[in-house]
């Protein structure tokens, strides 16, 4: 039997090559432990900037950010007029209710979702049965509430390009220097002390 020693490096230690792959192996790292909740919370945070107020916990927020065609942030469930006075609410609306379209069941951005502006009594303000719009104080809510998810889309992508960056990958590992033992190959690859490497006889 032949004992080896396995060299493991601080990511400083390692060369130009090698610290690349570890700061993208890094990367994909990162993506992996940010979960849903963070990025919902990271969202509900952006929307009660946005409205001024805070709406009721049970919005849902719904969102694909994968870079991919139908993706984006959409919005679901009832905001009250009191919880969002930076909205531009027509006379005579308490609420506004957000449901499912025929393109939410597929996907998630500012068109996936109906709008209806109701009153104290539920009635919904101006619906026009032709057309299936309302006047001109419903369509700037709506409008406003669309734009709102665009922005949500925006906010959302920088958050998990920052999140997962490069230079948040680099502070990572730098300061993960100081607390664990190096954890590196040569080759950038992570490696966790194993004990005594064997030489096997086959």
């Amino acid at each position: 039997m032949k004992e080896y020693k396995v060299q493991r490096l601080a990511f400083s230690e390692l060369n130009e090559g090698a610290r690349e792959r570890a700061i993208s192996s890094c990367q994909d790292r990162l993506h992996e432990y940010l979960d849903e909740r963070e990025i919902s919370d990271y969202l509900r945070g952006q929307i009660e900037g946005a409205l001024g107020g805070h709406p009721d916990d049970d919005i849902e927020i719904a969102y694909s950010l994968s870079y991919c065609q139908g993706d984006g942030v959409a919005i679901y469930g009832m905001i009250r007029r009191a919880d969002a006075p930076d909205l531009t609410w027509p006379e005579g609306a308490a609420y506004v209710t957000m449901t499912r379209n025929s393109y939410g069941h597929h996907y998630s951005h500012y068109n996936s979702f109906s709008v209806d502006v109701c009153d104290e009594e539920g009635e919904i303000l101006d619906q026009d049965t032709d057309t299936g719009y309302g006047a001109d104080g419903t369509r700037i809510l709506e409008t406003q509430l669309r734009d709102l998810c665009r922005e949500l889309e925006r906010a959302g992508y920088k958050y998990i390009e920052g999140m997962t960056s490069r230079e948040a990958a680099i502070e990572y590992l730098e300061n993960e220097e100081g607390e664990i033992d190096p954890l590196f190959l040569e080759n950038g690859d992570r490696d966790y002390p194993r004990g005594a490497v064997e030489e096997v006889n086959v």
